[in-house]
């Protein structure tokens, strides 16, 4: 066996040389798409999903009103958790969308939106780049909320490009357990 895949690869028949070069060509497109996400989201593990991180500070905004959880407050475990989960269930898409500083306004003012703030850095996997926030920014009522969207930030400031995650389903609901949406 080993003689023949030997003189397989060392024949000088221009079917085999075809042959050959077919093979690597498909050998090598797996790497090269891995390598092009790799080098675009900067990150060598874009095609994960999972998110094992939970925000220390939670802020609800509803209807005009500010509610700020944070760890051993009720209502923080749960949420904290539903944004986790969502998180984890993993980017669908990206958006291309970002964040006005009106349509921010809107979101704190008029409509339900969850603000979650991390102690450190984070990574949200993604093929695209997603930098490393410490904000994260969910529309769930009003402007943006027509596909679950996360926006991402540091310092009070939001990015563009803004995930589309597969589902925040699990916000939606720890909001009606607690109340804050029907």
């Amino acid at each position: 066996m080993l003689k023949k895949l030997t003189s397989i690869a060392t024949s000088n028949d221009p079917l085999m040389n075809w042959a050959k070069a077919i093979i690597i060509l498909l050998a090598l497109i797996p790497v090269i798409i891995f390598m092009s996400n790799a080098t675009t989201s900067q990150d060598w593990s874009w095609f994960k999903t999972g998110f094992d991180e939970r925000p220390n500070r939670i802020i609800i905004y509803h209807d005009g009103q500010k509610v700020e959880l944070r760890a051993g407050q009720p209502g923080f475990n749960g949420l904290a958790e539903a944004i986790r989960a969502s998180l984890a269930g993993g980017v669908a898409q990206q958006s291309n969308t970002g964040l006005s500083d009106q349509s921010r306004q809107e979101a704190y003012i008029r409509y339900t939106t969850v603000e979650a703030f991390f102690d450190r850095p984070v990574k949200l996997h993604a093929f695209f780049y997603t930098d490393h926030p410490t904000q994260m920014l969910f529309p769930i009522t009003g402007r943006h909320s027509d596909w679950p969207i996360v926006f991402l930030g540091n310092d009070g400031e939001y990015r563009v490009n803004a995930p589309v995650l597969k589902t925040i389903e699990p916000i939606r609901e720890q909001l009606t357990a607690m109340r804050i949406i029907e």
